[in-house]
């Protein structure tokens, strides 16, 4: 039998369609899930900056792992809505650090989750080769506690630069528009 986790798991991939977009409203802890459930949501997202800023922090990691963690655990344990979390740059230096920061995440209910490729020190990005080792590392934990977790490998290279100076931007690209900044 299926676990309620990996249902919920599956029902999150299946929301990200091109027929119908998913849209996620970031909520920062129980009482917010709460509310944007009530209003018909499909799911749940945290976003960074929120948690951290109700919490007294500022965005970056600068909120400890175990109060976000905790912080999960009490939104998952308030709807029944699959539940994705911003775990910034996964709160790790190392790929290992990474996987178990993911692991902790899904034990708290996730199934689903955004890895950042900057370092939260300096907004600097990764090598590609090291976010690729982490982002597979994150994926093996998820799939050690049998959880089919939709990893969101963001990708913070449009706040290094204006969108004009990257590759294809103005010509139909995605990417942050001027005055327009991505949220966290």
């Amino acid at each position: 039998m299926m676990s309620t986790q990996h249902a919920k798991a599956e029902t999150f991939r299946s929301l990200h369609g091109r027929a119908r977009p998913l849209v996620l409203f970031n909520i920062w802890d129980a009482g917010s899930a709460k509310a944007v459930a009530a209003t018909g949501a499909r799911a749940i997202a945290t976003g960074s900056w929120s948690v951290a800023a109700a919490n007294g922090f500022p965005d970056g990691e600068k909120l400890p792992l175990d109060l976000a963690i905790d912080n999960l655990a009490r939104i998952t344990a308030a709807t029944d809505l699959p539940v994705t979390i911003d775990l910034e740059s996964g709160y790790g230096e190392t790929a290992n650090e990474v996987a178990h920061c993911v692991e902790r995440a899904v034990n708290a209910g996730a199934v689903g989750c955004n890895l950042e490729d900057s370092f939260p020190r300096d907004g600097s990005l990764r090598d590609v080769h090291d976010q690729g080792e982490r982002i597979a590392a994150a994926r093996k934990a998820a799939a050690g506690a049998n959880v089919p977790l939709f990893i969101n490998a963001r990708t913070d290279v449009f706040f290094g630069k204006p969108a004009e100076a990257h590759d294809g931007a103005g010509s139909g690209s995605v990417g942050p528009r001027p005055g327009v900044c991505p949220s966290r």
